[in-house]
């Protein structure tokens, strides 16, 4: 009787493990951002789109599972689906346990990637703050001031390169 919860359950661990995955990668993005390791960096941004990606298909079949035990346990529900919470007021000892220790365990682990999200967004305007600065310094340094030099020649503008800038 209690299948659609117990698949529910069963996304929802998958929704954790995720979860964790993706404030692993994360962390490791905030790492490879302190320690200037662009390789890393990019490999990471590829595996959090992957970790995105079977997230959004996750959520699909979370959905699909909270509409069967929401057609079981509310047949008479007309708007929405019932969250975990109101599922766990109707269903059995078991599965009301787990249904509340996933919900809450869910909840701090989005917060977390919520967190995790903010810091690397806010390292990530600074780097490309940096990268501004360095931009407009080489940008302005190759401005001829229109001065002639010794041999009454007015002088060549000096070619400045991003590689000279950085070095």
């Amino acid at each position: 009787m209690a299948e659609p919860v117990e698949k529910l359950i069963e996304v929802m661990q998958d929704d954790l493990q995720l979860h964790r995955q993706l404030s692993q990668v994360l962390d490791n993005k905030l790492d490879a951002m302190r320690h200037r390791d662009i390789s890393r960096l990019e490999a990471l941004s590829v595996s959090e789109q992957r970790l995105l990606d079977r997230m959004g298909e996750n959520t699909k079949r979370r959905t699909a599972a909270a509409t069967r035990a929401t057609a079981m346990y509310f047949p008479k529900r007309t708007g929405g689906i019932a969250t975990a919470r109101e599922l766990a007021k109707v269903v059995e000892k078991p599965l009301k346990s787990k249904l509340e220790a996933f919900s809450a365990m869910l909840f701090d682990s989005a917060q977390n990637v919520e967190r995790l999200n903010r810091i690397n967004k806010i390292a990530s305007e600074k780097i490309l703050g940096h990268i501004d600065h360095i931009f407009s310094i080489i940008a302005q340094s190759g401005r001829d001031i229109g001065l002639y030099g010794r041999a009454g020649k007015k002088s060549l503008l000096e070619q400045n390169r991003l590689v000279d800038a950085i070095a």
